[in-house]
């Protein structure tokens, strides 16, 4: 009986193994292999890696490096900030700020009298509203003077230079910025 048992089990599977590849009269295929060992890589991209803005002190740290006549580059926090923006809606995440050559040394503390801010946002387009507004306010009360404004690559870092500061300085406070 268990010889019997054995038969019908082993017929069976065999008959299911037969009945999965279809007609039963066709002999089994080997693997397509393919034609070259090109074809066979992945030819699809790994996703790109998203690259997390710099922050307002490392742009600050790496115009430093560029011998622009930084001095006294530091980080503003939420109580030491002139604007009161840092971290607040619609505000910047980041801020720094340094003095430069041409820039008022009595200017008060972190502003951009003293020469240079940065200021880095969430978005692109905030850092955009930003320059436009100080944009706005010193075109209709030149009394508040003038400033440079230079956006990094990803658009997020607004680097604001006084318009005190000598015009072949900007330039060069340009061109490092596009290079960051």
């Amino acid at each position: 009986m268990r010889k019997t048992v054995l038969l019908v089990v082993t017929a069976a599977l065999i008959g299911s193994a037969a009945g999965c590849g279809g007609d039963s009269t066709t002999t089994p295929q080997a693997p397509a292999t393919p034609a070259t060992h090109q074809e066979a890589v992945q030819t699809t991209a790994p996703p790109a890696v998203a690259r997390k803005p710099l922050t307002a002190e490392a742009i600050v740290k790496k115009l430093q490096t560029a011998k622009l006549g930084l001095t006294h580059g530091v980080a503003q926090t939420e109580d030491t900030d002139p604007n009161n923006l840092l971290g607040r809606p619609n505000g910047y995440a980041t801020r720094a700020s340094a003095e430069l050559p041409g820039g008022d040394k009595a200017g008060e503390k972190y502003s951009v009298d003293r020469g240079l801010v940065v200021e880095v946002f969430d978005t692109a387009d905030l850092a955009q509203r930003r320059s436009d507004y100080i944009k706005g306010l010193q075109a209709e009360s030149p009394i508040l003077g003038t400033e440079w404004h230079y956006r990094t690559a990803d658009g997020t870092g607004l680097v604001r230079v006084s318009g005190n500061v000598k015009p072949s300085l900007a330039k060069k406070i340009e061109a490092a910025v596009a290079n960051l």
